[in-house]
């Protein structure tokens, strides 16, 4: 029997998710390998096909998670395996915080007015969350939270034990979007420490007015 007839007549799997969006897989799954590619430990979280959808990827999902209990455990940094589970499925992009990268949480204002601030040799990767807060993207280390970053931005640093999503994962169909993406600063990661010191500075700034940066 000729070999291409033999072929089409054999059985096909379906794809398992066959309703999502082609396009914003691909984007999904590009953005998993190239975190991993550039040190960047993640895992794959829960996901919508539509806004206000079910959760997908674990029993019993009740908003964006990690599909893994034992999450910690099922990390990677090997491009080859999130190029793996990102083609399984349509996974949100999770990243491990506290092996390599930190993010510090604070208020939109606050974010937008901290970021002029910075010099473009201390600015590492920002992340607009859809809740109106941002993330600064810092190196990990032994540096806590400034006192008065809590007390006076309701801020929140994401270390060891913590995950956070990354664009363009998303919640009820609200995106999570860069708003420095990682490729313009070269994947470089500032210290916590410089970027906290930047963060306290303005908090004493008024939001009008150009401000200098801060060396």
């Amino acid at each position: 029997m000729n070999d291409r007839i033999d072929a089409a007549r054999r059985p096909t799997s379906a794809p398992l998710v066959p309703g999502i969006p082609g396009l914003a897989w691909a984007e999904t799954r590009a953005t998993a390998v190239d975190l991993a590619q550039h040190g960047w430990p993640v895992l794959p979280g829960t996901y919508q096909l539509a806004k206000h959808g079910a959760w997908l990827g674990r029993s019993g999902a009740a908003g964006l998670e990690p599909v893994a209990a034992l999450w910690q455990l099922a990390t990677t940094t090997n491009p080859e395996v999130a190029m793996e589970w990102w083609t399984r499925r349509p996974y949100s992009v999770l990243l491990a915080c506290g092996a390599g990268v930190d993010g510090v949480e604070v208020p939109a204002v606050h974010g937008q007015r901290a970021l002029g601030q910075l010099s473009p040799a201390r600015r590492g990767p920002v992340a607009v969350t859809p809740f109106g807060s941002w993330l600064f993207f810092v190196r990990s280390g032994d540096e806590p939270l400034r006192p008065e970053l809590a007390a006076n931005a309701h801020a929140q640093l994401h270390a060891s034990g913590a995950w956070l999503p990354i664009p363009p994962s998303a919640r009820d169909g609200l995106p999570y979007r860069w708003r420095v993406p990682p490729s313009i600063v070269g994947w470089a990661l500032p210290a916590s420490a410089e970027v906290q010191r930047v963060l306290v500075a303005s908090l004493s700034r008024q939001p009008s007015g150009a401000q200098p940066s801060l060396a």
